[in-house]
């Protein structure tokens, strides 16, 4: 669909410099192009190689009324609309930069404000870490105790209690995924601590660039 309406275009724009031509006030319209090897052509009628290479539009009395470049192909106006989509894109990323980058500066009138923010994230995972790490040693010890209750069952050749099985598999779920969070969370801290490094070198680099005189 898109190839369809680059030709379109195309063919339009011929039939207007036609037209433009036609409306010079002259008697007599002549066209003159030259080919890949350098050799002028002349004709009445605009040809499929005049609109190849482009044109001059001569009056009657042979001068020149203006000059067309060739068309571009297909290919070519695809390739420059592509270009310009690219460019508007990134256009529109970087006023998206520059607008949040204003609001980080509001947010964090300085250095220290941003350093505080970020603090108090790595001390709130710090805080969940130590929650959940006195919990996963309180069901740790629930299953050392039910470990320890079923191998005296065991060594008693009685069988363990279906209540004692239940409970073992629960605490050891229940520990599985303490462990899991914990690890998840100390990720969590590691990541921080970097992105921070990052932010805080972004931060100096829009306030400048955004404090900095316009020319």
């Amino acid at each position: 669909m898109r190839r369809i309406l680059l030709v379109s275009a195309t063919l339009l724009t011929i039939a207007a410099s036609v037209h433009d031509a036609a409306g010079a006030g002259t008697a007599h319209t002549q066209f003159r192009w030259t080919d890949g090897s350098g050799t002028p052509h002349y004709s009445d009628t605009l040809t499929a190689d005049a609109l190849k290479y482009g044109y001059d539009v001569l009056n009657g009395k042979g001068v020149l009324v203006k000059h067309v470049e060739r068309q571009s192909t297909p290919e070519e106006l695809l390739a420059a609309e592509t270009a310009a989509q690219a460019a508007a894109d990134a256009k529109r990323e970087a006023d998206l930069q520059e607008m949040n980058d204003k609001r980080m500066l509001a947010a964090f009138p300085t250095e220290r404000d941003l350093l505080a923010s970020r603090q108090a994230q790595l001390d709130s995972i710090d805080h969940n870490i130590k929650a959940a790490s006195n919990s996963l040693g309180v069901q740790e010890r629930g299953l050392s105790d039910a470990l320890a209750a079923a191998a005296a069952f065991d060594h008693e050749g009685k069988p363990i209690p279906d209540a004692e099985k239940k409970q073992i598999e629960s605490l050891r779920k229940t520990v599985d995924t303490l462990r899991a969070y914990i690890a998840r969370r100390e990720k969590e801290k590691v990541d921080t601590a970097k992105k921070l490094e990052v932010d805080l070198a972004h931060y100096r680099e829009a306030r400048e660039k955004l404090t900095a005189p316009k020319p």
